[in-house]
């Protein structure tokens, strides 16, 4: 029996280990308390507790950063994103970081091709290139209407404001696919273009589509919600405006003191239009929706207006770069984009189109084929003709303005910290350390643009709109 009981004492002075058996220990543990009060607790309950926890959630971020980089960004941004506080700081940084490498890339395949470019003599090799090349600026378009559509939200570092992120992964991914496909299969890219003059291939048409897609989701989901929108977007209709590649700024002043910044600017869109009539408003929208479909209806504007400009661009290019062609180089056809809708008691018709459909439309010979015979000539020169506005008349005044072309005049008045994205990029180190540091930003605001279209007087349209931004003072 004393034996018996000895070895009973060992067992019971064995260690407690942690065990998948469902039962209790022979010996419980006791933890003191700072009262001098005991407590008995099982490690049992210990174990389920921890065993209810995922495993993936011990691991350091850094590898869970290495397991995310191997998802698709749509499924990071739609799925991994939204398990759990830690999954969506780790998964927001990669997206928001992955969209900024884009422009990074592009500008070095731009580079890349235009040295190709230098160095091939083959006809044939030098019209694939650029297409390419083509490809990559209409690409690097469309990313810079996105960035001015998000970067306050995305990637702000000059001021406090409401935070977003790039949670377009679908977007994200088809970059990636065509930077791939350009990288190691770019017969796939140009080889419609090659075909069939000015085609796109699927993957640009894509992005394309995504980009006005996402631009208008992020006002509507993200922008107008916010009670300080009006502020925050600042001066978000400056950015849209100077991603136009093709118009002509004519004038731009911009001063600022230590706390506020001043801008007038104006810009000129040919064969362009925009004309807004008064209605009888059959809905009634606040400041923040009507914002939001300006934003809208010049993106509109900017996006027709660069696709139609860029492939004149691009077929002046062609015909520099290809001096004896194997086949003839095609001419842009004609396009023209026109867009309404009403918001409020306001109707807008807007559009443009390019110089072929602008000749077309307006009877001018600049640039007849010279396949065509020329008409006969008639001299008139001694016969009176009736119908010939006399000089300096004001009918003669009226038949001298063009028919179309758009001139957008905006005045800015606003903080500092809401001035335009390239205004803060020329920021010192030392203002953005104040701008970045301050709590909150205050001050009036107010921004005025006119729309002026001499075109309109023809049909006996509007010829002149304004919009005014007068949010309340912060």
């Amino acid at each position: 029996m004393i034996e018996n009981q000895d070895n009973l004492e060992e067992i019971n002075e064995e260690p407690d280990q942690e065990s998948d058996c469902v039962g209790y220990y022979t010996r419980s543990k006791r933890r003191k308390l700072n009262h001098d009060v005991e407590k008995c607790t099982t490690s049992f309950r210990e174990h389920t507790d921890r065993r209810r926890k995922n495993p993936i959630m011990f691991l350091p971020t850094e590898m869970l950063r290495a397991i995310f980089e191997n998802i698709d960004y749509h499924e990071l941004s739609q799925n991994v994103r939204l398990v759990n506080t830690r999954f969506r700081l780790i998964a927001e940084d990669l997206l928001n970081k992955a969209y900024k490498k884009i422009e990074q890339q592009l500008e070095t395949l731009v580079k890349t091709t235009e040295v190709s470019l230098s160095c091939n003599i083959d006809d044939m090799e030098i019209r694939c290139l650029l297409k390419l090349l083509n490809f990559l600026e209409i690409l690097k378009m469309q990313y810079d209407l996105v960035i001015s559509t998000i970067w306050r939200y995305v990637y702000n570092e000059y001021y406090r404001t409401s935070r977003s992120c790039m949670y377009g992964g679908q977007l994200i991914d088809a970059h990636r696919l065509f930077i791939f496909k350009f990288l190691y299969y770019p017969n796939t890219l140009y080889g419609p273009a090659v075909v069939k003059e000015y085609a796109l291939p699927p993957e640009v048409i894509k992005i394309i589509q995504m980009t006005k897609s996402f631009c208008v989701h992020f006002d509507k989901i993200n922008e107008e919600p916010l009670g300080d929108s009006l502020v925050a977007s600042g001066c978000k209709i400056v950015d849209i405006v100077k991603c136009s590649k093709f118009s002509q700024e004519l004038l731009s002043t911009e001063n600022s003191s230590k706390d506020y910044f001043r801008a007038e600017y104006s810009f000129y869109f040919r064969n362009t239009w925009f004309v807004a009539l008064p209605i009888h408003g059959t809905r009634e929208m606040d400041l923040s929706q009507k914002q939001r479909m300006m934003h809208m209806r010049l993106r509109r504007i900017i996006l027709a207006h660069n696709d139609m400009y860029t492939q004149q661009a691009q077929y002046e290019r062609e015909l520099l770069l290809r001096r004896d062609p194997d086949v003839r180089i095609k001419r842009p056809g004609n396009n023209v984009y026109t867009g309404y809708g009403d918001v409020g008691n306001v109707f807008f018709y807007y559009g443009v189109m390019n110089d072929s459909a602008y000749n077309q439309k307006f009877n001018s010979d600049e640039d007849n084929d010279e396949d065509e015979e020329d008409e006969e000539n008639i001299d008139i020169e001694n016969e009176p003709v009736a119908n010939i506005p006399v000089q300096n008349s004001d009918e003669d005044i009226f038949y001298r303005l063009p028919h179309l072309g758009l001139r957008m005049n905006i005045t800015v008045r606003c903080p500092l910290s809401y001035a335009p994205l390239p205004y803060l990029k020329s920021l010192g180190e030392d203002q953005r350390e104040k701008l970045k540091n301050r709590n909150r930003t205050t001050g009036p605001i107010e921004m005025k643009i006119t729309f002026e279209c001499e075109g309109a007087t023809y049909p006996r349209l509007p010829n002149f709109y304004q919009y005014d931004v007068k949010p309340k003072q912060l």
